[in-house]
């Protein structure tokens, strides 16, 4: 008589990881599928923080903007302007540096939901300016091997 297949089909299991779970990593093996997006992220992070300083200092310094200028800006407007271009920059900035620290957290295996929220933000266009053609591609990466079953359960394991 015939007998249809289990499903999901009875594979055998896998060796038992460093954690028990069938398929674990250990950390050093975590660590090498993170370290390329993560020290490139940590990277383009803190290129844009100098960038986002240098951009508070010249418009807070007065530096004038071409916007305010601009045909079409409401004269209203024109004053509003500046101050949200210096908001914009903290803001910038500050995200910045919390990417920085999620990266290092991420190469660290440590802190699997802060490197999961810094690869968010850094996808985020407004925090990464003309530069998320870069950060982009790379929190994507990032985002996709954190979610990972292994990779989540290294990060799970104590530390050594």
């Amino acid at each position: 008589m015939y007998a249809p297949p289990a499903y999901p089909p009875a594979y055998p299991p896998g060796p038992p990881g460093p954690a028990g779970l069938a398929g674990a990593l250990t950390r050093d093996e975590a660590r090498s599928k993170l370290i390329v997006p993560g020290i490139a992220l940590a990277c383009i992070s803190g290129l844009l923080i100098a960038v986002f300083l240098l951009d508070l200092v010249l418009f807070a310094s007065g530096m004038p903007l071409g916007t305010t200028t601009a045909a079409g800006v409401p004269p209203d407007m024109a004053e509003w302007v500046r101050p949200f271009t210096i908001a914009v920059c903290i803001f910038a900035a500050l995200a910045n540096a919390f990417n920085v620290f999620a990266a290092i957290q991420m190469v660290r295996v440590r802190t699997w939901g802060l490197a999961l929220a810094g690869c968010i933000v850094a996808a985020i266009p407004l925090t990464s300016s003309a530069c998320c053609i870069l950060t982009l591609p790379f929190s994507i990466w990032a985002i996709v091997m954190l979610v990972k079953p292994e990779i989540r359960a290294a990060f799970k394991q104590d530390a050594p």
